[in-house]
């Protein structure tokens, strides 16, 4: 006998939930971030060395981060559809805890590329390094 197919699709459910959520939260802060509601700060946001540079950096780095919005919208698209598929016909739990995993997998490759980008676009805006320590 297989698997309770109201499992499957909880389990599903929360994986899909889980990816969508960090794909709003993302855009949400990038949006903040580039157009000036979401200052430099040491909590939320994408802050490296170079980000934390300046005001200008700050802005440049999460208006780069905004423009691969549409690659996060796709991956999070992808994931949700292969989590659906998994909680239609997988055998077991287990196959569709590992495309859960692949989707939030595909999500932080993302997440870490987009921060190489926004960091080069830091590196690339002007102005000076500013020393006052923000919080």
């Amino acid at each position: 006998m297989g698997p309770d197919r109201l499992q499957l699709t909880v389990i599903a459910a929360i994986s899909a939930a889980t990816v969508i959520f960090i794909c709003v939260l993302f855009i949400a802060t990038s949006w903040a971030a580039a157009n000036g509601r979401l200052r430099r700060n040491q909590y939320v946001g994408i802050r490296s060395p170079s980000t934390m540079r300046s005001d200008q950096a700050w802005v440049a780095a999460h208006r780069a981060a905004l423009r691969l919005t549409p690659l996060y919208l796709i991956i999070t698209a992808i994931a949700c559809a292969a989590l659906v598929w998994a909680a239609l016909y997988a055998a077991t739990p287990a196959v569709v805890i590992i495309v859960g995993l692949g989707g939030f997998g595909a999500l932080v490759a993302v997440l870490i590329y987009t921060s190489i980008i926004a960091g080069k676009a830091a590196k690339s805006a002007g102005g000076q390094p500013d020393d006052r320590r923000r919080q």
